[in-house]
């Protein structure tokens, strides 16, 4: 009889340990099923991102194809910054990299302003993105009357001029444009800025030259 209550014991135990091991896993199995699972790569978030490629339809059965956001390819060639195609299709890509032009009729058809980043438009123009500005320039006095050889400055604006390039002063005398000794030149935001000393009395007629370029006439009077 001592052997057989000392087996049920046993027993008992036995079965108790296993119920009590139970219950100690069933928390950590419950925390592993309810952890998030691990996020994604940096790298292969950012090529998934790189693979959605940005679509501008230009029109005329033509898509402009953006990889990574910055870079354009049209009939599977990448556009260079500053690159024209000429092909029927006007495409032209600006020297940042950041605006699309394209054109798909001829005649006065304007030209379509992208934005390569979101593909989106952002207008259009009637001029082309690569037509060079129009040679100009400004020229004002600091004073519009002085006395004779009295100093005063001539001071203006190039647009279209070259930094670098030479004004010069010019007076019209007996009906003739005469060049006079007074120069400046045109600094890199197209700024220029020149003495100036007047010897003949009366109304002036004046302007600024630099080459074919010149500026409006303006007067000063010598007392």
């Amino acid at each position: 009889m001592r052997t057989a209550t000392h087996s049920r014991s046993t027993l008992r135990t036995a079965t108790v340990s296993v119920i009590a091991g139970t219950a100690l896993l069933a928390p950590a199995a419950a925390a592993l099923a309810s952890s998030p699972s691990p996020e994604r790569p940096a790298a292969v978030q950012h090529a998934a991102a790189a693979a959605k490629a940005t679509k501008i339809d230009i029109g005329a059965g033509v898509v402009i194809t953006v990889k990574d956001g910055s870079h354009p390819y049209y009939n599977g060639k990448l556009l260079k910054p500053g690159q024209t195609v000429n092909d029927g299709i006007y495409v032209h890509l600006s020297a940042d990299g950041k605006r699309l032009y394209s054109k798909t009729q001829g005649g006065g058809t304007p030209y379509t302003i992208w934005d390569v980043k979101t593909g989106k438009k952002l207008g259009t123009q009637k001029t082309s993105p690569t037509a060079k500005a129009k040679a100009s320039l400004s020229a004002k006095p600091s004073a519009t009357s002085v006395k004779a050889w009295q100093e005063l400055r001539v001071s203006g604006k190039a647009t279209g001029v070259k930094a670098g390039s030479k004004v010069n002063l010019q007076q019209k005398q007996r009906g003739t444009w005469k060049t006079l000794p007074a120069s400046a030149t045109v600094n890199k935001s197209g700024a220029y800025s020149m003495r100036v000393k007047l010897g003949l009395k009366g109304k002036n007629d004046l302007r600024v030259a630099s080459g074919a370029t010149l500026s409006p006439v303006f007067n000063v009077t010598v007392r």
